[in-house]
């Protein structure tokens, strides 16, 4: 072999055997990388199915919360009592009652569970017109339901539905006071017309046709009224004066007394304004227990006993 031979043959044996150097300092850069390549990433479906085990709980626990806000809500509307100083929250609870929410009603349904309102709750709620507690049964609240279905799809406003189908008056019959009194009276035997519960003509006394949750010897009926029943102009609920309270106390008396009924067997309330579903037509709710029903029947006939002149000059101090 030659000698420039021998100098080839030993330059590429060197160049095939050299391992190239490096620096010290990239060896654990190199290396960490090596095993990073090495170690396979977690399966993108694990984490997945922990993602979507999440999302559920957090979303129900949202709509938790916002149900319990929007029931918390819920429990002054329509707004309470001014008269109410407790939580009604616990007020409900004591009384079983919980809140419904149908696309059919302006405000959300009140149901009351277990048993019906005692006489004494009927009492109670009455006589503190705490009426926002009044609620009917699950079964009561289905029925009424179906009735606003009913009246939805044939396009009846339940006015005119009172109107035609239970009370038989025309929307021209109802009319509203023609004469402002000045001062702290309401009322002037001046202007007889525009004295309520005075003129037979304008009241009829009917069945609730869905009652509220009381038991079986419980009536609930509604006296109606063509002339207007006034609002307290100081009231912020749209609520009835003392005056008016004591033109209806004595109306009641006369009509239920004169029969045999006493006083520890009916009270009676009108809801104001805001509680109100039907109010365009008057009407005063009266709650009667163990009354015989020949007496109910006869004042339905009659629609109840009025006041006269002389009556209302005495009310009135006149």
């Amino acid at each position: 072999m030659t000698a420039a031979a021998l100098r080839s043959t030993l330059f590429a044996s060197n160049h095939l055997n050299t391992t190239p150097t490096h620096s010290s300092s990239l060896l654990p850069t190199l290396e960490t990388q090596q095993q990073q390549q090495q170690t396979p990433p977690p399966p993108p479906i694990a984490i997945k199915e922990v993602e979507l085990e999440q999302e559920p709980k957090q979303e129900q626990e949202q709509e938790q919360v916002q149900e319990q806000v929007q029931e918390q809500r819920q429990l002054n509307t329509p707004p309470r009592s001014p008269s109410t100083t407790l939580d009604l929250a616990s007020i409900y609870k004591r009384l079983n009652i919980r809140i419904h929410h149908s696309p059919l009603m302006p405000q959300p349904s009140k149901i009351k569970h277990g048993s019906p309102f005692s006489w004494d709750d009927i009492v109670y709620i009455s006589n503190t017109n705490q009426l926002e507690l009044f609620a009917r049964s699950e079964e009561q609240t289905n029925d009424y339901h179906k009735f606003k279905q009913y009246l939805k799809d044939n396009n009846i406003t339940i006015n005119d539905y009172i109107l035609k189908h239970e009370l038989h008056w025309k929307q021209s019959d109802l009319r509203l006071q023609q004469h402002v009194i000045t001062g702290k009276s309401e009322y002037s035997t001046e202007y007889p017309q525009d004295l309520i519960f005075h003129n037979v003509d304008d009241l009829k006394i009917l069945p609730n046709k869905y009652p509220y949750y009381f038991d079986k010897n419980i009536a609930h009926l509604c006296v109606w009224s063509k002339l207007t029943i006034p609002n307290d102009v100081n009231s912020t609920v749209g609520d009835i004066s003392p005056l008016t309270r004591r033109i209806v106390d004595k109306y009641l008396e006369k009509t239920l007394g004169s029969r045999g009924v006493t006083k520890d067997q009916f009270v009676w309330f009108r809801n104001w304004s805001s509680l109100q579903s039907v109010r365009s037509i008057s009407h005063i709710h009266v709650i009667l227990r163990d009354v015989d029903p020949k007496v109910i029947d006869e004042v339905m006939q009659c629609g109840g006993t009025p006041l006269s002149i002389e009556e209302y000059r005495e009310i009135l101090n006149e």
